[in-house]
């Protein structure tokens, strides 16, 4: 029979299981450490926007961001179509200041998953206003039944009447 090196998957299996385990670790300590009275809240939902208000303030922290980059490009190259993972590793990139980073990362990821309108919504979130709307008309045309995309650019608009003409468009 063909023998396959089981050892160098073994080994990228190992270093994601570890780096998953730390990003969890990290994320319970961070939970523990905002609890009020003994009582957690923990929003499930709210793990991608949590990352929006947070702020590097120290050399671990540093490091934090350094593991969850590793984390989240292990996750990038194993599952490439799994929008969410485009999505928290331009968030992680933002966290960091590193504006020019995520907009790349997010332009890759509409890229490879054009059919998932989160990571559209995002690329658009990221870019500056006068390129959002191009990021939402590029949008529109691979994804032309969604309701979301319609809405995120007609909020870009200034006017009643342009508002009005992009959501007839619809």
């Amino acid at each position: 029979g063909v023998k396959t090196p089981m050892a160098a998957s073994s080994t990228g299996i190992v270093g994601l299981a570890e780096a998953r385990g730390t990003v969890l670790g990290m994320s319970l300590d961070r939970v523990s450490q905002d609890s009020v009275s003994g009582q957690t809240n923990v929003d499930p939902k709210g793990y991608l926007t949590s990352l929006d208000s947070s702020v590097i303030t120290s050399s671990a922290d540093l490091a934090d961001i350094n593991k969850a980059r590793l984390l989240l490009k292990s996750v990038r190259d194993t599952n490439p179509k799994h929008g969410p993972g485009w999505i928290a590793a331009a968030r992680v990139e933002e966290c960091a200041g590193k504006m020019a980073q995520a907009r790349a990362i997010i332009r890759e990821g509409t890229e490879v998953c054009p059919d998932n309108e989160d990571v559209w919504l995002e690329a658009a979130r990221l870019s500056p206003p006068n390129i959002s709307k191009t990021v939402l008309a590029t949008a529109v045309r691979h994804i032309p039944k969604s309701v979301k995309i319609y809405l995120a650019a007609a909020d870009m608009e200034n006017t009643v009447e342009k508002k009005r003409a992009v959501l007839r468009r619809a």
